[in-house]
């Protein structure tokens, strides 16, 4: 199906210059993307630990937290390699991080360091759900977190810090901490979540955290990508008029592989970053739509299809190799729109439904259903993505006959609209500016210009990434 990358490759059509019409840094070279904070610590009120925490340096990224009864919170993180040990004054060894929550109390966010961590303490004992009233914040040292008791669903926030950050005010070892990252708090405080290393996107096919400019050309069978990290260009070739582009970290190396599903015959062809090698898997019959995302939250993206005609979803698990069917959906017209709506690092299966403006959701961490009405305009497009860099995926839509995005903060649950884009754009929203939230931005078929809003600076980026019939990368259900 496909073959090798070509660099600056020379085009069907004639070549593609990369004319940047506005200056901006998403072409320069820089190092892989700072793990972005799922909450802003400079809104968070501190106690009882060093007030100036959100600002410490982020040098290391949580990459997995296992929350199990009786033994608590168990920490995946790079750090725990290189930082010192320190020896609080008064005691007989040392400890060498603490580990913080971030509760909401009232509408307000607060955090404190909690548990002193040594290198052979393997979980913080003291489970959330049974024990964050008792054994967390137990007195008035922790101001307005006094008492409160999590439950079952809530958005919790944890991070940890160099050394100790417990009663002090001060940093006692290196001034480093870790990106924050939020859960839904599981039920019987038992479950394993995941988290990538970077704030990489579904097109960021070389790993710097910044969605890349890519399109398929159908003509031609050919994909073109424009790399945000060096500026340069490559193309896989090799497919049908008829191929539908996907992408995703099928192999789990922390970038996008360009891959195509053909629906006449449910294959899949990915090309394999990590390996240059063409993988085939057979999955779905015609009429399928794919929808490969990471619903096991191992890392990779899994292999998927959902069946209009029966409103089947079927998933071939990455960690597992085992095939999975869930039924959600199925009314005439609903279109599949999997993300993390509820933060856990799972991908959530969920439909829009343009005849109603109804968004149905499983969530992943409490496996229950919940709906939400949201659009319903004629022609309205659904637009999932991390607007507000939560962590958690925002219900949006664009609306072409006014080009107006319409989305809902899942930080605030406050809604707000923005005109981008006019009839005929397809809205390709993603983070360009690798600021950890998706950025607006829309393609024009008929001049092959890229039009983004980058979230960073609220700049404008246009680009000139295609010709009339190209299909921006992944193409849209």
């Amino acid at each position: 199906m496909f073959k090798a990358w070509q660099a600056h490759a020379r085009y069907a059509r004639g070549p593609i210059i990369a004319a940047l019409l506005v200056v901006a840094p998403a072409l320069a070279k820089t190092a892989a993307a700072v793990p972005r904070d799922a909450i802003d610590l400079s809104q968070v009120a501190v106690y009882n630990s060093p007030a100036d925490i959100a600002s410490w340096p982020v040098t290391t990224s949580i990459t997995g937290l296992d929350m199990q009864r009786p033994g608590g919170l168990t920490f995946t993180f790079s750090a725990r390699n290189t930082w010192p040990d320190y020896v609080p004054p008064g005691w007989d060894g040392p400890l060498q991080y603490t580990v913080w929550a971030v509760v909401r109390v009232n509408g307000q966010w607060y955090t404190s360091g909690f548990i002193q961590m040594w290198r052979d303490r393997a979980s913080t004992g003291a489970p959330i759900l049974s024990d964050f009233a008792r054994n967390w914040v137990y007195d008035s040292r922790w101001g307005p977190m006094m008492g409160h008791q999590p439950v079952v669903g809530e958005q919790m926030g944890f991070f940890v810090s160099s050394g100790n950050a417990r009663g002090v005010t001060t940093a006692t070892s290196v001034r480093q901490r870790s990106n924050v990252v939020v859960v839904s708090l599981p039920a019987n405080d038992t479950g394993v979540f995941t988290f990538p290393e970077r704030g990489a996107t579904a097109t960021d096919f070389d790993g710097d955290g910044r969605a890349d400019l890519a399109v398929y050309r159908p003509s031609a069978g050919t994909g073109f990508i424009l790399h945000s990290a060096s500026g340069t260009t490559s193309a896989y070739t090799g497919g049908l008029a008829t191929d539908i582009p996907v992408t995703g970290d099928f192999d789990g190396d922390r970038q996008a592989d360009a891959a195509a599903y053909r629906p006449t015959t449910g294959t899949w062809f990915i090309l394999h970053s990590g390996t240059g090698q063409v993988v085939q898997t057979t999955w779905g019959v015609p009429g399928d739509i794919p929808v490969p995302a990471d619903y096991d939250g191992d890392g990779k993206t899994d292999i998927a299809v959902y069946r209009p005609s029966t409103g089947i979803w079927y998933v071939i698990r990455s960690s597992t190799s085992t095939g999975i069917s869930y039924f959600w959906g199925g009314s005439v017209g609903d279109v599949p729109v999997p993300h993390d709506y509820d933060g856990d690092g799972k991908t959530d299966i969920a439909v829009f439904r343009p005849s109603t403006g109804i968004w149905y959701v499983i969530r992943s961490s409490t496996s229950t259903g919940v709906s939400y009405y949201w659009g319903g305009a004629v022609g309205d497009i659904p637009v999932p993505g991390d607007y507000d860099g939560d962590g958690q995926t925002d219900l949006a839509i664009f609306r072409p006959s006014s080009g107006v995005w319409y989305v809902i903060r899942s930080s605030t649950w406050t809604g707000a609209a923005y005109g981008w884009g006019a009839g005929g754009d397809i809205p390709v929203q993603g983070d360009y500016d690798g600021d950890g939230q998706v950025d607006l931005a829309v393609f024009r078929p008929s001049t092959g210009t890229w039009w983004v809003l980058a979230s960073h600076t609220w700049s404008v980026v246009t680009y000139n990434w295609g010709v009339a019939g190209d299909i921006p990368i992944p193409m849209r259900p």
